[in-house]
């Protein structure tokens, strides 16, 4: 029976009349932050625990952070919130029918263990109990009085050992400890804490819960620490550890509140409240929202070398965008993203198209530039600007080549820019589409430049919220850079979102647009790459990039970056998405080979989703595709 008087969503009432309130407390992510700024936050901790009157319980449960606090006592200088179902969210939603054997216990059908700590290790690690199995801390904050009196025992034990004729090294650490505790307290620099510690290990199966506890008591060992598996007590330390129930302290040791804010696991793997999932090193689910509000634009880089996952996850947010509504332009360079298209409807842009479809002087402008092999200077430039204006004005210029042939009144001999690319004009205009795929391969490289133009002028006419994708093809524009510049500027203003590709950021740095690029695109996935400091890279991320690392088959690691973030971040892509987004030769020709014979009657989204299922017998179709 649980000792429970009442329980009224987050405040709870035990049976012998003690009052507490259960919250759920969100950290700060500390993977992203220097060790000094872990240091601060962690003192800022330790100041809140310090300023306790009453018994708190903390719990780590799923690596969520609850605090239960007793008495009067509330959150203060932490973000917490109000957390209902306390019992049920410890327990499992029967928490009546739990039953005890020997040394475990079996509730919800899964089977646990409770194991305390007798004497907690000498030093830990910054934030190792976030990788810890669930537990219950108890504390208890002694006053100073009380305080100085134990430590003055626990000083005078050990004492007379300093004069023993062999030396007893333990004992001697023992009194400089206490020494140094007692003169932190008398400054009022550390407080002291009763601290019990319960961990809770749990298993689907009687045999994996013996082999957990004993790995784990083996790694609590390895660091110095001593622990008990309750046996006989069993049952009542896991009603004590309950939410509400005040602690016995039965299993309490002295603990200053410095190593006390190392025990809390005071770190939260978090990025945005909404978007789609990816995971971070501890496995847990976060959030990305390419279109957050809160950012200055939408826009991303990415960057890393060869098979690290860039066309990876750029197809991923592809994919996803376009579950949301979004349209979408993708200037492909091998083909990575040519199957998500196909797999969503998307159209290939024909060969031909009609520059003239976009009455906008400033692109047309931009267009004619970008094929031209000399630049022209600040003055000709107003110069063609103004021609092209006036030749549109009248809506009568439907055709490129008539464009230019009225040009070269003022410009002699500009239609040569474009004579072998008129195979690639028509008078025709095209609809826009949903998704438009493009292949850049398909053009030779005086159309290159040109094409990047029309798409981005395409782009800007489609409505609602969009994503451009360009693979690896910024050194074709330094003509532009102006232009570039200004569209990665006002992309927002639009709904839009660029996202930009290449191998390294240091070759972005080193010229003028690729400055502009970065200066410009708020979010940066950075994949393994070698980079050196520089007004965009501080040594902090650069030591984060450093600890980046992609298994092949398995999952993408990159760092975000963003103006206020520092988050390392992992892609794990489903049966089907890795079907659609790997570049892995040997995958494509063996889907290749199966889609020959069954696309023809099954269309391509179907044939690649029984190729998927023959593949991956285990692999349910749901609504992730």
């Amino acid at each position: 029976m649980i000792p429970l008087f009442k329980v009224d969503g987050h405040q709870l009432v035990s049976t012998d009349g003690h009052y507490s309130s259960f919250v759920k407390v969100t950290p700060p992510d500390m993977e992203g932050v220097t060790f000094s700024q872990k240091l601060s936050l962690l003192k800022k901790l330790e100041t809140n625990l310090s300023s306790l009157q009453n018994t708190l319980k903390i719990f780590s449960i799923n690596n969520e952070l609850y605090f239960n606090y007793f008495g009067g006592d509330s959150p203060s200088g932490l973000i917490a919130q109000e957390a209902i179902n306390p019992i049920e969210k410890f327990c499992g939603k029967n928490a009546d029918e739990i039953n005890f054997y020997e040394n475990y216990l079996l509730s919800n059908n899964t089977y646990q263990r409770v194991i305390s700590i007798k004497e907690f290790p000498n030093s830990i690690d910054l934030l190792d109990t976030t990788y810890w199995p669930d537990f219950v801390i108890n504390i208890r904050k002694l006053t100073k009085i009380e305080a100085k009196n134990k430590v003055n025992f626990k000083r005078r034990i050990h004492y007379s050992n300093l004069f023993k004729d062999m030396r007893d090294v333990d004992s001697e650490n023992a009194f400089k400890e206490a020494e140094e505790i007692l003169e932190n307290i008398t400054r009022g620099d550390k407080s002291l804490f009763d601290v019990e510690m319960f961990l809770i290990i749990s298993a689907e199966t009687k045999d994996s819960l013996d082999l957990k506890t004993d790995s784990f008591v083996e790694y609590l060992r390895e660091i110095e620490a001593e622990v008990i598996v309750e046996t006989r007590g069993l049952s009542y330390f896991y009603t004590t550890c309950l939410p509400g129930v005040i602690p016995s302290f039965k299993r309490a040791q002295l603990c200053p509140s410095d190593y006390l804010s190392y025990l809390v696991p005071f770190h939260s793997d978090y990025v945005h409240d909404k978007g789609f999932s990816l995971k971070s090193r501890m496995l847990k689910s976060i959030n990305f929202d390419l279109f957050q509000k809160n950012a200055l634009n939408y826009n991303l880089l990415i960057t890393g070398t060869s098979g690290q996952g860039k066309s990876v996850i750029a197809n991923k947010i592809l994919n996803e965008e376009l579950k949301t509504g979004a349209s979408g332009v993708v200037l492909d360079l091998g083909n990575s993203f040519y199957k998500t298209t196909r797999y969503n409807n998307g159209i290939v842009l024909s060969k031909k198209f009609n520059p003239m479809q976009f009455r906008n002087p400033k692109y047309l402008k931009e267009f004619i530039l970008a094929g031209m092999d000399d630049s022209l200077n600040k003055k000709d430039q107003g110069k063609l600007y103004e021609s092209i204006s006036k030749i549109i004005s009248d809506g009568e210029c439907k055709s490129f080549s008539v464009l230019l042939e009225y040009l070269e009144k003022d410009f002699a001999g500009i239609s040569f820019y474009f004579s072998e690319l008129k195979e690639f004009f028509e008078e025709d205009f095209k609809e826009l589409n949903k998704l438009t795929y493009c292949d850049f391969s398909n053009y030779p490289e005086s159309m290159k430049a040109p094409l990047i133009i029309y798409l981005i002028e395409y782009f800007r006419n489609l409505e609602g919220k969009k994503i451009f994708i360009f693979d690896e093809c910024w050194h074709l524009l330094k003509k532009n850079a102006d232009y570039i510049a200004e569209c990665f500027r006002t992309f927002r203003k639009h709904n839009a979102s660029a996202i930009a590709i290449s191998q390294n950021l240091d070759d972005f740095s080193e010229t003028q647009l690729g400055r502009v690029i970065i200066q410009n695109t708020f979010w940066k996935f950075l994949f393994k790459q070698n980079l050196l400091i520089n007004e965009f890279m501080d040594e902090h991320s650069i030591d984060l990039l450093n600890g980046v690392q992609s298994e092949k088959g398995n999952f993408s690691e990159f760092l975000l970056l963003s103006e206020t973030l520092k988050k390392i971040m992992r892609y794990y892509p489903s049966e089907i998405e890795y079907e659609l987004f790997t570049s892995d030769k040997n995958d494509n020709n063996s889907l290749e080979e199966y889609l020959e014979e069954t696309q023809k009657y099954f269309g391509f989204k179907k044939s690649i989703i029984n190729y998927t299922s023959l593949k991956y017998p285990r692999w349910e179709v749901d609504s992730e595709i």
